[in-house]
Parts: structure tokens; C-alpha cells; sequence
């Protein structure tokens, strides 16, 4: 089940672009934040975030789900 949490914290991370930053913003670790977006990306079966060294950014279908 998608949780409002996971929306959440997809919500800030597309703020942050920066894992560290978007689970300082929602109160979580990084490793916790990290595994909510994993978890929601295996739910929905789709990338919601390109991670690079320093960062991370919404796939196209991210940004999608996170404006709704």
C-alpha cells in the first residue's frame, strides 16, 4: 500500500533534490527517507528518482506523481 508518508517524503525530496536535506525536512534518516522511495518505486513498478553523487532528481513520472 502507498502510504501519504511516502508522498511526503516524495514531495521533499523533490524540494531538497538531496536525500540528506529531504529527510532532515521531514524529520526521518537518510537511510529511513532512502527506503520509503525504494519501497514506493517497487510499489508502483516505475523510477520516480535519477541518484547521482550529491543528489537526486524526479524522473519525469516522479514529478507527475509528486504534483498530484
Amino acid at each position: 500500500m502507498i502510504t501519504l508518508k511516502q508522498l511526503r517524503y516524495l514531495d521533499a525530496l523533490a524540494e531538497a533534490s538531496h536525500f540528506g536535506r529531504a529527510a532532515e525536512q521531514v524529520g526521518i534518516s537518510q537511510p529511513a527517507l532512502s527506503a520509503q522511495i525504494r519501497d514506493l518505486e517497487a510499489r508502483l513498478g516505475v523510477e520516480l528518482v535519477e541518484r547521482h553523487p550529491g543528489g537526486a532528481r524526479l524522473t519525469a513520472t516522479g514529478v507527475e506523481i509528486a504534483q498530484r
